[in-house]
């Protein structure tokens, strides 16, 4: 239960009842809306195709390993800025290594569409883009209190890690990251493989039961469905070699690994943050003000005054007397991010904003207009609204 900025009540309602819902377009580094349905086009050349990908209830990572699938090559060609929602309708731009234009461009698959292509020097890398610009439908809510709300916000909101950083439906991402800062790389493999709490597939759940109460992995490996490509992965392997819990671990992608160490980091963020708003949010020692770029939070850029950077701690982070505090809560220091077990997935730890933007925020009755920075999630802005 994190703390609300906002005191007025909340609206209530569903978010993402269908894709038509949740409208997300991406704002590419020079302010350029990727919006659905416009074409786009620019000069260029170099090995890299550039598109617009628009996709509808398709999470990236599928809709890529769909491409690369037709187009009989490999999903590492591709980069994206950023993830998108799955329950949605959302633009992104996406980069692809050596392939024509013109295939990109005749790709035909169910509701997918390319809003333009054209070549470039570079690929896209992590993190090139602005921000997102969103149009959500609230269904079943009562709007009488949201100017109240947007009044309080005053075009502000606590910057929370969304759910969705925690894991979609079984939540466990950052007790599996505990895990493994601790290193304790059995439970945290136990947890991944086992743990069923908000498991929605029946056979699923069923495997994963039957592995928690006999630790059979040659068994699992007929249980498990072939969808769980990931857990079928370090099934095969402890199959083979027994008790090799951390060297299992290598068969993962160093991408998903890096996921349970920054969910972890998450978490961390959001408490400290639900504890100052509380308290009232001023600067700490070893935090800074950033500038902003385009009119979105730029933590690169510091200044005397504008956006307070808070702390995703890390191996490198200075702490303060509140972080070592939370940490002890967890029997931690900053030295376990080092991961001496696992050194490849090691965090230094970076900064994030306290507070977000909502830009250009406008609503229509149960229809929410707004934009928000890079890295920022609709549904904390929306948690203000809704209150549960």
């Amino acid at each position: 239960m994190m703390n609300y900025l906002s005191t007025a009540p909340g609206l209530g309602g569903t978010l993402k009842t269908k894709p038509e819902d949740f409208l997300v377009e991406e704002i590419g580094p020079d302010g350029t809306i990727y919006e659905i349905g416009k074409q786009f086009s620019r000069p260029g050349s170099g090995d890299f195709t550039h598109f617009i990908l628009q996709k509808k209830d398709w999470s990236t990572s599928s809709v890529i390993l769909e491409i690369a699938k037709r187009l009989n090559t490999s999903h590492k060609r591709f980069n994206t800025a950023g993830t998108k929602d799955k329950v949605a309708i959302t633009t992104q731009a996406v980069s692809a290594f050596r392939i024509p234009m013109e295939k990109i461009l005749e790709l035909r698959i169910k509701d997918i569409s390319i809003n333009g292509a054209w070549n470039a020097e570079d690929k896209i890398h992590m993190g090139e883009l602005l921000g997102n610009r969103f149009t959500i439908t609230l269904n079943d809510a009562d709007c009488s209190s949201a100017d109240a709300i947007a009044d309080e916000l005053a075009g502000k909101f606590p910057n929370y890690f969304g759910e969705q950083r925690f894991g979609t439906t079984r939540k466990n991402t950052a007790i599996v990251g505990q895990r493994l800062l601790e290193g304790k790389m059995e439970e945290a493999i136990s947890i991944f493989l086992c743990d069923s709490t908000g498991e929605e597939n029946e056979l699923s759940k069923q495997a994963r039961a039957s592995l928690a109460e006999t630790g059979d992995y040659k068994k699992a490996m007929r249980e498990f469905p072939k969808y769980l490509r990931l857990e079928r992965k370090l099934i095969s392997y402890l199959a083979e070699h027994p008790g090799k819990f951390r060297e299992s671990l290598k068969n993962f992608p160093r991408s998903t690994l890096l996921l349970f160490i920054h969910a972890f980091q998450s978490k961390l963020f959001n408490m400290q943050l639900s504890d100052r708003i509380s308290e009232g949010i001023e600067l700490e020692e070893g935090e800074y003000f950033c500038g902003e770029t385009l009119g979105f939070p730029d933590v690169k850029k510091a200044d005397a005054e504008g956006w307070i950077c808070g702390k995703l701690i890390g191996y490198q982070t200075p702490l303060n007397s509140r972080e070592k505090e939370l940490l002890e809560k967890f029997n931690m220091t900053k030295e376990n991010f080092r991961m001496k077990h696992l050194p490849e997935i090691a965090s230094k730890g970076t900064y994030r904003t306290l507070l977000a933007p909502l830009k250009d925020f406008k609503h229509d009755n149960n229809i929410f207009r707004f934009a928000l920075p890079s890295g920022s999630y609709a549904t904390a802005a929306m948690r203000e609204f809704i209150k549960g």
